[in-house]
């Protein structure tokens, strides 16, 4: 048990990152936006930040539709993954590497959410982090194909540098392969 309250430290402040970079990416976003629909979007929940980021980059991007889709499917289930390591009641189990995390409702006999150990959750930690850094490359590819864009005039030669996503979809790349 002694690994497991560092496990659950690393957990909380990777997640925090990843939620924090979320904020800063969506108030980038809301910044775009008139006064009135900044107010509006700024009271957005972190769910629905996450899916304005999400619709945001899909529109810049819709190429990578897939591997963005796929990008934020897996933020989703890190971050209740996170949220049931933080907020669930921890039970001990028969082995001392091993934790129960459990549902408590009044009246009603506990629920097991899920065992985790020490390892498991050092592994959703370092999943978190991967996530807030891919998040970072998805900005900056974004910024990238909106250069790309705005450098695309009449005349001028398509640029030179490649619209590089941090992942790629199998589904993206059928769509490409058939539209071409």
């Amino acid at each position: 048990m002694d690994d497991h309250p560092a496990a659950i430290g690393q957990v909380a402040l990777r997640g925090g990152m990843l939620d924090n970079l979320i904020e800063l990416t969506a108030e980038q976003l809301i910044q775009r936006q008139s006064p009135v629909i900044r107010k509006e979007l700024s009271k957005f929940s972190t769910v629905r930040k996450i899916e304005l980021i999400k619709e945001a980059l899909t529109l810049e991007m819709p190429e990578c539709s897939h591997a963005i889709a796929e990008f934020f499917s897996e933020i989703g289930t890190a971050r209740s993954e996170r949220n049931e390591i933080v907020h669930r009641t921890w039970r001990a189990t028969d082995t001392d590497e091993v934790t129960a995390l459990v549902r408590v409702k009044h009246n009603e006999p506990e629920e097991l959410v899920r065992r985790v150990t020490a390892e498991s959750m050092i592994a959703l930690a370092n999943r978190l982090l991967d996530l807030a850094v891919e998040l970072g490359d998805w900005k900056m590819t974004a910024n990238n194909a909106n250069l790309r864009r705005s450098a695309k005039a009449p005349g001028m030669p398509t640029p030179v540098w490649p619209l590089n996503p941090p992942r790629k979809s199998a589904k993206d790349i059928a769509r490409r392969s058939t539209t071409d």
